[in-house]
């Protein structure tokens, strides 16, 4: 190869490879307002931005891929936890999670409040290509795996409830609580915990989709 053909070679190669990264930038970028929701982008949610901000949430948890690890990831969480418990906490941490591990009260006023659950509502909505991935333990179940039990570890609810000796102190043992409780009561606890306890910690799972709320609830009724 003579010097004129390797410089030929590596100014079409530039080009080539600048043409397909331009290219590649503008098919991302404008499908980015389809992809964020762009229209559903409120002054709460830009507020809600700003306080996230202003209280270095990003220090302890990860949004976006963007932030610290010590804490849950929360790109997602409003697919998992209803607004109503999303505000209880922010409000008093302790008070909803009591456990070892948890989230300082900020002593956040009401607004801001609202204004956060705004934008982990609107974040929520954003496409991010399947991102965060399934834990690992939902990921690699097995074929002897009930279905509910897969919707049981990506609902989190080991964190409060303990299976056979395995899982947080919060909420009550259900080693055994398709023994002690019907279906129906079951699905009314998922769907409103505060029907059966009014000062329940416990967020709602009604918006889990017909078949994992049946799934889960067959699950938690074969735990004898």
């Amino acid at each position: 190869m003579t010097l004129s053909q390797g410089r030929a070679i590596f100014i079409w190669g530039t080009v080539i490879s600048a043409v397909i990264f331009l290219g590649l930038t503008y098919d991302s970028i404008s499908k980015m307002p389809e992809r964020t929701h762009e229209e559903k982008l409120s002054d709460e949610v830009a507020n809600g931005k700003w306080t996230w901000q202003r209280y270095n949430c990003n220090d302890c948890h990860t949004i976006l891929g963007i932030g610290g690890y010590y804490a849950p990831d929360l790109t997602k969480v409003m697919s998992r936890r209803d607004p109503e418990w999303t505000r209880q906490f922010l409000k008093d941490p302790h008070k909803v999670w009591p456990a070892k591990r948890r989230m300082p009260n900020l002593h956040l006023k009401d607004e801001e409040i609202g204004n956060l659950v705004a934008f982990l509502s609107w974040v929520n909505g954003i496409d991010t290509n399947n991102w965060p991935p399934k834990p690992m333990a939902v990921a690699a179940a097995g074929p002897s795996q009930m279905p509910g039990e897969a919707v049981f570890k990506a609902q989190g609810c080991s964190a409060c409830h303990k299976l056979s000796g395995v899982g947080g102190d919060i909420g009550p043992d259900l080693t055994h609580v398709g023994g002690k409780r019907t279906p129906e009561w079951i699905q009314q606890q998922l769907e409103n915990p505060k029907s059966h306890f009014p000062d329940s910690p416990m967020p709602s799972f009604a918006k889990l989709s017909p078949k994992d709320m049946k799934d889960l609830v067959d699950f938690l009724s074969s735990l004898q």
